[in-house]
């Protein structure tokens, strides 16, 4: 596994992840993001070195974006955690533990950064995801709101 900042020729291959993965979510009832993705957000992340690509066999297979703060979820807070965001794998890697992978990594990458959790919110109302993000370790802190969505906030601690 390969895991690096993607660059802005990797816009459209990340965009079409999101919108895989969006797709997917749809089949479950829910919305996630919006489709296609707005590839002009993703150029922004790139500019901001937040957007990662993990490859897989030289094959992309993942995305996620890594902040190091994150205000509107999580509040002013100290510089003690990265906050995950769109962690998105292609269905065709589904199943085979990318996605375990991929959060030991960013886990060791906190700790390059000295700090000591890993955090990510995800939608309340779908059962599988939060089971899933339990099942990688992380424990629920919270809820928000903001009239039409809700989310739950979850933290992991890497071991420091």
């Amino acid at each position: 596994m390969n895991v690096r900042l993607a660059t802005l020729d990797d816009v459209p291959a990340v965009a079409a992840i999101l919108d895989e993965a969006t797709a997917f979510v749809k089949t479950k009832g829910t919305e996630q993001w919006p489709v296609p993705f707005p590839q002009d957000e993703l150029r922004e992340r790139v500019a901001r070195d937040e957007l990662y690509l993990v490859e897989l066999d030289g094959e992309t297979a993942a995305t996620f974006t890594l902040l190091l703060d994150d205000p509107w979820f999580w509040g002013a807070r100290e510089a003690d955690a990265v906050y995950l965001h769109k962690l998105a794998i292609r269905r065709s890697y589904a199943g085979r533990g990318l996605g375990m992978r991929v959060v030991a990594w960013i886990a060791r990458h906190a700790k390059t950064c000295g700090r000591a959790f890993i955090r990510l919110d995800c939608q309340r109302d779908l059962p599988g995801i939060r089971r899933y993000y339990e099942g990688l370790g992380f424990e629920l802190q919270g809820e928000k709101e903001n009239g039409r969505f809700a989310w739950a906030l979850y933290e992991l601690a890497v071991d420091a």
